[in-house]
């Protein structure tokens, strides 16, 4: 017990040193509120404390900070479109690093719930994160795109850091099979496992007329951003899925 306060103690003071000698990427975003679920609590009076320390934690989103309690509450709590608690805490300040310019896609990596295999090609699903929107033909479509094998299929990506979620543009193929540019739902997870069993927060799904002409490209905006660290496509029809290129937009 004695070696873990003294661990502690050390952090502490490193924590303190980080915090004033950095600048302040943390951003207030409500004062006199308390929110999220907290991952771990200790005293200190010094802000900057308090977020060197979430930044240095596992699953730390957002901190509460009460200066004049000298409490520090690492919480999973990702400020998102105004939502606020509603609850009046007085006091308490909420703070959290937005990450706006943050490239999801970078190191990420994709697979599908089944590949196509069709002249020779195997349309694997990280040939929609390749940065390739060559897909106006048959050739390219064979070259550039993924294509599931089997119907009701998904396409997932686990991005190559967690992020907030806005928006995902989506390139379609644009050969004789324009029918099957239909019928998507995008989903955002933090865990591998909720993409396999389908559990996910919405974002938005498509099951409008067929994308039939160019350029061939579908933008799914989110209604509200969602933090996460996975993103799935699932396309609900009785037909193969086509997918040539996917970008996925910060706020």
């Amino acid at each position: 017990m004695e070696l873990v306060i003294f661990s502690y103690v050390l952090f502490h003071f490193c924590a303190v040193a980080y915090g004033l000698k950095q600048p302040f990427a943390y951003k207030l975003y409500s004062k006199n509120e308390i929110n999220g679920n907290v991952i771990f609590s200790f005293d200190t009076s010094s802000v900057q404390a308090c977020v060197a320390l979430c930044d240095d934690t596992y699953g730390c989103l957002s901190v509460n900070f009460h200066k004049e309690n000298e409490t520090c509450q690492l919480t999973d709590y990702y400020p998102l479109d105004e939502t606020k608690s509603g609850k009046p805490e007085e006091g308490w300040k909420i703070y959290f690093r937005r990450n706006f310019d943050v490239d999801l896609l970078k190191g990420a990596t994709a697979w599908q719930s089944s590949t196509y295999s069709g002249a020779g090609v195997l349309h694997t699903a990280d040939m929609v994160i390749d940065g390739n929107t060559d897909r106006d033909s048959v050739a390219s479509v064979r070259l550039t795109c993924a294509i599931t094998a089997y119907p009701f299929s998904y396409w997932a990506v686990e991005f190559g850091t967690s992020g907030p979620v806005k928006e995902v543009e989506i390139y379609l193929r644009g050969d004789d099979w324009l029918h099957r540019n239909t019928n998507f739902v995008v989903t955002v997870s933090n865990r591998r496992d909720d993409v396999i069993n389908d559990v996910g927060k919405l974002c938005g799904t498509y099951f409008g007329p067929a994308i039939v002409k160019d350029p061939f490209r579908l933008t799914i905006t989110c209604e509200n951003t969602l933090y996460g660290k996975f993103l799935k496509i699932k396309h609900e029809m009785n037909d193969h899925m086509t997918l040539c290129e996917v970008f996925v937009y910060t706020p």
